[in-house]
C-alpha cells in the first residue's frame, strides 16, 4: 500500500509505476465514464480498446496506483500526444485529487525538461473537470471544434516546452 513515488518523492503516496498487462487490464475494465465517452466519441473506441492501444503503443507510459495500493490511471506519450485513462478511484479521495494534480505538474516539467517539443491531444469539451485540470497544468486550451463521426465538441490542448 501506498510507497515512494518516484516523480514526485514523495512517501506513502500515490505511486507511479511501471504498468504490467495485469494493471492496464484492470483500468480498461474499470473505466471511468467520462474516459469511455471521450474515446468513443472521438476515435469510435470501445473503452477496452483505447486502454489496451494507449499503453501499447506509447513510448512513454506509466500506472498510478492509489495509497490504497489498486491501480487507477494509466497514462503515457505517443508522438506528443499526452493521455491519462482512470478509473473512478483516481479522483474519488482528496488524498489522490490532491496527489494527482502534484503528479501532474512533475511529470509535464519532466517530460519538457526531457526533450518533448510539444504535448498535445483532444479533450471532450463537456467535461469540465478535465479542462480545468488541464489549466491548471499550464496547457493552452483551444476553442473546441466538432469530432468524430458524432460530432461532439472537443477542445485541442497544447503545451510547448
Amino acid at each position: 500500500m501506498g510507497g515512494i513515488n518516484y516523480i514526485t518523492s514523495e512517501v506513502n503516496t500515490m505511486r507511479c509505476i511501471d504498468p504490467t498487462f495485469a494493471h492496464v487490464e484492470h483500468i480498461a475494465d474499470n473505466l471511468r465514464e467520462q474516459d469511455r465517452l471521450e474515446v468513443f466519441y472521438s476515435h469510435s473506441l470501445t473503452g477496452w480498446e483505447a486502454v489496451i492501444n494507449s499503453w501499447k503503443y506509447s513510448e512513454t507510459r506509466h500506472l498510478l496506483e492509489g495509497d490504497d495500493g489498486i491501480p487507477c490511471a494509466v497514462c503515457g506519450v505517443n508522438e506528443g500526444h499526452i493521455w491519462l485513462l482512470g478509473t473512478d478511484s483516481l479522483t474519488a479521495t482528496n488524498s489522490h485529487r490532491r496527489q494527482l494534480i502534484r503528479f501532474g505538474e512533475a511529470w509535464i516539467e519532466q517530460l519538457l525538461a526531457g526533450g518533448e517539443q510539444m504535448l498535445h491531444n483532444w479533450a471532450l469539451s463537456s467535461n469540465t473537470k478535465n479542462i480545468r485540470f488541464l489549466k491548471h497544468l499550464g496547457f493552452e486550451i483551444d476553442p473546441p471544434k466538432p469530432m468524430g463521426k458524432c460530432c461532439q465538441l472537443f477542445n485541442h490542448f497544447w503545451r510547448k516546452a
